[in-house]
């Protein structure tokens, strides 16, 4: 079976699916399908806002349990694109983040398609996760309820993700009126009204070196021409994120109050809930015993992730989601890597879990 991964994974690093590519894209998405559609599955895809794919095992938008991969990469130098092997590990864009997961998934269903009618499971594959996920969204405003995930985006190094942070990231608006900078009083300066503005939010959520803290992060700001003028627009981009869903409501509520208060334009570019990890579900629960046989311990590992994943959209919904991966690191470098032995063993792992 490892030779049967390894070659599987190569084929999806080989293909350049990286986010702004919809060639490549579709590419990929094309690919998956034609390894499955002889299994028997029933299939949901759509194309808004990306290509999407889900393959289930019964006619169902609430199977037990939904195996999710995105396929979608940043972009890198061709080379990274062709699969490495050397000193125990694998490199190439994708394997860790998170095109190991897809590999695993596509040859469970393949060893096991004989017996697939005798479970209710799908899988899952997106390619826009890199660029906001909105494809899950669209997909979960269809209906489709899964009753527990399982995200191999996070939880590095066999640490399960016992929460993230909910985030809210926002493009800011102001509105001046150009005058001759030395004659301030007959124009409105735009860039001056964002000024307040993002120091009012800062002094609410000022700055903190506790990773667990909300962290308010001024990413890009634009505003003005040229040195002798007063500026009519100014434009500035935040990025919230926090554990906790109450500083998400009043930081939201800060801003719709600044907004009135100062006549902004307010636009959403990124948002969702923390997302804390339900260990109470029967699949979860069956997993946790998988994973302790697996890793042959009593204690498992956890972990917090302050960035995020597709599984906010789910936390909306109350839906479990499993958050873990193998040995690896080096997502988004030129050095990505995944232990090549951890391949099979996860592979097991999924097995093992679905089986039961």
């Amino acid at each position: 079976m490892q030779k049967e991964l390894e070659s599987t994974l190569a084929k999806l690093v080989s293909i350049p699916s990286v986010s702004s590519n919809p060639e490549t894209c579709f590419e990929v998405i094309s690919y998956i399908r034609k390894q499955i559609e002889s299994l028997g599955l029933h299939f949901t895809s759509g194309d808004t806002p990306a290509p999407w794919l889900i393959a289930t095992t019964k006619d169902t938008k609430e199977p037990d349990i939904l195996l999710i991969s995105h396929l979608d990469v940043v972009p890198g130098d061709d080379h990274l694109f062709t699969m490495q092997s050397h000193d125990g590990k694998l490199y190439g864009r994708g394997v860790y983040d998170m095109k190991l997961a897809a590999a695993c998934y596509i040859e469970f269903f393949k060893k096991h398609a004989d017996t697939l009618s005798n479970l209710n499971i799908g899988m899952l594959f997106t390619v826009d996760e890199e660029v906001g996920g909105d494809s899950i969204v669209e997909i979960l405003n269809n209906g489709w309820r899964p009753k527990a995930t399982f995200i191999p985006d996070g939880g590095d190094n066999w640490l399960l993700e016992a929460r993230a942070k909910g985030l809210y990231g926002v493009e800011i608006t102001a509105r001046g009126k150009n005058a001759h900078a030395s004659r301030p009083w007959e124009g409105k300066n735009a860039v001056h009204t964002l000024l307040d503005v993002v120091a009012t939010l800062r002094t609410s959520f000022p700055f903190s070196t506790n990773p667990a803290d909300a962290t308010l992060n001024v990413t890009t700001i634009h505003g003005g021409e040229v040195i002798n003028q007063i500026p009519n627009n100014a434009t500035v981009r935040i990025d919230f994120r926090s554990f906790d869903k109450d500083e998400l409501t009043a930081y939201r509520n800060q801003l719709t109050h600044l907004a009135k208060q100062y006549d902004l334009e307010v636009r959403v570019n990124q948002e969702g809930l923390p997302l804390i990890f339900d260990k109470t579900s029967p699949a979860v629960q069956t997993f946790l015993q998988t994973l302790r046989e697996t890793l042959d311990t009593d204690e498992l590992g956890y972990r917090d992730s302050f960035g995020g994943s597709d599984g906010r959209h789910f936390a909306k919904y109350d839906i479990p989601c499993i958050i873990i991966e193998p040995f690896g690191g080096g997502r988004h470098g030129p050095d990505e890597w995944l232990l090549q032995k951890d391949l099979l063993k996860y592979y097991e792992m999924i097995e093992s879990w679905l089986l039961r």
